[in-house]
């Protein structure tokens, strides 16, 4: 619900006097403090959140940004309350942000409402709730960027809810995902097992089965003939926060008579148990389960790869790296053959610099006439010819460059060339790209006790452990697996995924660092070395050995000095989905922009987050508030004098709790402030080496600067040369407002045990003086507030002075000076005839010494000395 409409809906009625008028002002000042501080408390602890180390989920996130929303909703309201509706257009930056955080944790919308087919013609990022990151990507290339894809459609997640519903399967699902043990692999792939097989014999819901056809249909009309089908995965998080590389199945070269089996596969793919051990180590719940399928026409593809546009691996930004191979795209991904490997240089403009040609001996291709793919042989010289040309290397270049700018960060692109020649896009998503390793030589260590076993290979995950070797064939059961040993295999395969949490790194015979298992590995920071040779036959099980993937070594034993810590052998908390969930709300809600200290970028339009508000409307609130004892005149307010001999002539306005209760007289004592920074000022002002009547000394220039003023002046200036000072106060706040002569001096505070709200604003301008002798005097005032902590702006004859965020003793003392201050500062404007007696007088003040020594009148210092002992 809109706030504001609420706000209106709640009906503040108009003021029926003016004492009335500002005790709803200070109202909603202290509301708008209260509500400041629940704003900025909650924004500390949800922050604190996103550090990891805690449990929650998407609930969690939307009823905490929902908070403090709310309270934000709140400062707005309040701050247009005091500033008389000034502050309007801060309204519409607040909506949009709103907006913008509702739309983050909202959720998905019932099924009837969202199709259960898409055509990729009308998809993009913003569908990306209903068929996931992977489908909405390829409509945003396809229809934002008119890029090459293939043509096809999407099931959306309200699909798969369909399924899910029709057959019964939900409270099954939760409770698999409520329990799963990831270390208990066992009993993991048999539940696993008993859902694939519910699926796998899932009735299809006849309203999902027409949709399908109906768009399969208009799929033939726009191609002229009937396509086998690629299906293939679009979860929530896949390809966004987390890759799930290779995790979820994708079925190839599917016939429209298969379709329905094919798609219940790929949703029981889900259910694998290297699926489930990421899902668990990832900390998604059932309702993150959902999934989308992209359902696209084959290409036919006589080569295809993988476009990283920055090198993952030493994170170097100014060139793409592609590996290419013939055939369909599995072969690369999956590490069945070692690609060719391709490095374009993107500055000053795209250009081949280097290339890596491998012998190429097989090729995957759809079956003729079948579902599935085969393996085909490369032969001749074909084998070790480039799979692309300088030509479609630049042409697919200048894609990948032109995705990175429209996603604003690298890419890690699949595509595909079909027989003619035509290059097809098949997705990108999020590069995850390892930090770049300094260059420095390895650590000294005795060489013959730890002789190099491997030397060669290429890194796919940066780092150094040491651990027992595990190697595994190819049919050997992977619950043998040890914790903490390094996995030693024959190929990438994906089904290692689901050791991965006890593995402490992986070398790999054949493989590349862009394979699915690769990318995993570098998501879980796990040293990895690929495309090693002969580790399978050199490497032996339960050998220790030490890894270098950053140097490509395996040594043998373990070498203490290349071991700079233990390698994590799980993701922690703060990198699981929901995670990456807050911290995309958060970039919304606690950055603060609004950092300039003389606050000369406070608008509206400088407020890009939730914080920027608060601090945006903190100030102006303050502001508001500081111009409260100017209004005074403007009502009927109800004020009492206070009896003092200080010739102030002095008014308070009680907003409550600043005076004592049951005084209804003219006059009041001082005893009867009861207000906390009124009672610090007043001790300030009062204090007995603090002069405000009788003459103070003055040279005939200073003299002469007064009088030519006074001719000067203004009738209205004359007339209000003794006006009243005011004094608006409660419990916690004062607002005094001082007029004497020819100078102004305002103290507004908030003092209070919440340090959050506590705050001084002092103000000093003008005098009788001429303008560089009140310039010296702003000095002055400007040097000691300095001082005492105090951020300070002098501009001309104008001091201000702001404190924050002290604890409440604290800022009462700053009070009490700067009562001090205000009857020292007291017409000295008139006797700074120099420079140097700026510097004087603020050392005077620093030490206590209130007569100032030297002048006419003044008090040695032993004798303040003895009164203050006295």
């Amino acid at each position: 619900m809109n706030i504001f409409r609420w706000f209106k809906g709640k009906g503040k009625s108009a003021p029926s006097s003016g004492m009335e008028a500002f005790k709803k002002k200070y109202e909603s000042f202290k509301n708008l403090l209260d509500a400041n501080n629940d704003a900025l408390e909650l924004m500390a602890r949800l922050e604190s959140v996103a550090e990891g180390d805690f449990v929650f989920d998407i609930q969690f996130i939307r009823s905490r940004s929902s908070s403090i929303l709310a309270k934000v909703g709140i400062i707005v309201e309040e701050l247009n309350v005091l500033g008389d509706n000034r502050y309007e257009a801060i309204k519409g930056i607040y909506e949009d942000l709103q907006t913008k955080i509702s739309s983050e944790v909202s959720t998905v919308l019932p099924d009837e409402i969202i199709p259960l087919a898409l055509p990729l013609t009308q998809i993009d990022r913003r569908h990306l709730s209903q068929v996931g990151a992977k489908n909405a990507n390829l409509g945003e290339m396809k229809n934002r960027l008119g890029l090459p894809t293939p043509d096809g459609f999407a099931l959306t997640h309200a699909a798969y809810h369909s399924v899910v519903a029709e057959n019964d399967l939900t409270d099954r699902i939760r409770h698999l995902l409520y329990t799963i043990d990831p270390n208990n692999l066992e009993e993991l792939t048999a539940e696993g097992e008993s859902l694939k097989t519910a699926f796998r014999e899932a009735v299809i819901p006849t309203r999902l089965r027409e949709e399908v056809t109906q768009h399969y249909q208009q799929l033939v009309a726009l191609l002229g003939y009937a396509p086998p089908l690629a299906l293939r995965s679009s979860g929530i998080y896949e390809d966004q926060e987390f890759s799930f590389a290779g995790l979820f199945l994708t079925r190839l070269n599917v016939s429209f008579q298969d379709f329905f089996p094919a798609y219940l596969e790929v949703l029981a793919s889900q259910f694998n148990p290297r699926a489930l051990v990421y899902l668990c180590q990832k900390r998604l719940t059932h309702r993150e389960q959902a999934m989308s399928v992209g359902c696209l026409a084959m290409v036919p593809a006589a080569a295809a790869g993988v476009m990283f546009t920055v090198d993952p691996l030493s994170g170097a930004s100014d060139v793409i790296l592609i590996d290419a191979t013939w055939g369909l795209g599995p072969a690369v991904v999956d590490g069945a053959v070692t690609p060719d490997r391709f490095f374009l240089a993107k500055k000053p403009t795209l250009t081949l610099i280097d290339q890596h040609i491998h012998d190429k001996p097989i090729l995957l291709a759809g079956l003729e006439g079948a579902a599935g793919l085969t393996t085909m042989a490369v032969s001749g010289d074909q084998r070790t010819k480039p799979a692309l040309t300088e030509e479609q290397l630049l042409t697919i270049g200048r894609y990948g460059l032109q995705l990175e700018d429209h996603f604003g960060e690298p890419q890690d692109i699949e595509f595909a060339i079909d027989p003619p020649g035509t290059i097809v896009l098949m997705q990108t998503r999020p590069l995850q790209v390892l930090a770049s390793q300094p260059e420095e030589a390895s650590p000294a260590f005795e060489q013959e006790r730890h002789p190099v076993l491997i030397d060669n290979g290429t890194v796919a995950c940066f780092g150094v452990v040491s651990g027992p070797a595990f190697v595994i064939g190819e049919d050997q059961e992977l619950s043998e697996f040890p914790e903490g040993a390094i996995l030693v295999a024959r190929h990438t395969s994906v089904r290692y995924g689901m050791i991965l949490h006890k593995a402490r790194g992986m070398v790999i015979d054949i493989g590349s660092a862009t394979s699915h298992l690769a990318i995993l590995a570098r998501e879980f920071k796990i040293p990895t070395l690929v495309d090693a040779g002969q580790a399978t036959t050199t490497l032996r099980s339960g050998q220790i050995i030490t890894l270098d993937a950053t140097h490509l070594r395996v040594y043998e034993g373990e070498i203490p000095e290349l071991l700079a810590e233990t390698a994590k052998k799980t993701a922690t908390v703060s990198e699981t989905a929901i995670y990456a969930k807050l911290r995309r709300v958060l970039r919304w809600i606690t950055p603060l922009n609004l950092v300039d200290p003389k606050l000369s970028d406070l608008t509206p339009a400088a407020c890009k987050t939730l914080h920027d508000i608060t601090r945006f409307a903190h100030q102006m609130g303050i502001s508001e508030m500081f111009k409260l004892a100017e209004q005074a005149s403007q009502y009927d307010i109800q004020s009492v004098r206070l009896k003092t001999p200080i010739p102030l002539n002095l008014h308070i306005i009680d907003l409550g709790g600043g005076l004592e209760t049951g005084r209804h007289a003219r006059f009041i004592p001082p005893e009867s402030i009861t207000s906390i920074p009124m009672q610090a000022v007043w001790r300030g002002i009062s204090h007995p080496e603090i002069s405000w009547a009788g003459p103070i000394p003055i040279d005939v220039k200073g003299l002469y600067s007064v009088v030519s003023r006074s001719l000067t002046a203004a009738p209205a200036e004359h007339a209000d040369f003794w006006s009243r000072t005011f004094a608006i106060v409660s419990r916690n706040y004062v607002n005094f407002s001082s007029r004497l002569g020819y100078h102004f001096a305002t103290i507004d505070a908030y003092v209070s045990d919440t340090r959050n709200d506590n705050y001084i604003t002092f103000r000093f301008k003008g005098g009788a003086a001429d303008e560089v002798r009140r310039g010296r005097r702003v000095r002055f005032l400007g040097a000691v507030l300095k001082k005492l902590d105090f951020e300070v702006e002098v501009t001309g004859d104008l001091v201000v002075g702001r404190l924050w965020k002290y604890p409440r003793e604290l800022l009462e003392e700053k009070l009490d000076l700067l009562g001090r201050l205000m009857g020292c500062a007291r017409q000295r404007d008139m006797l700074m005839a120099d420079d140097a007696m700026v510097d004087r007088y603020a050392e005077a003040f620093l030490a206590g010494r209130y007569r100032f020594e030297g002048e006419a009148g003044s008090v040695p210092s032993e004798k303040i000395q003895e009164r203050h002992s006295s």
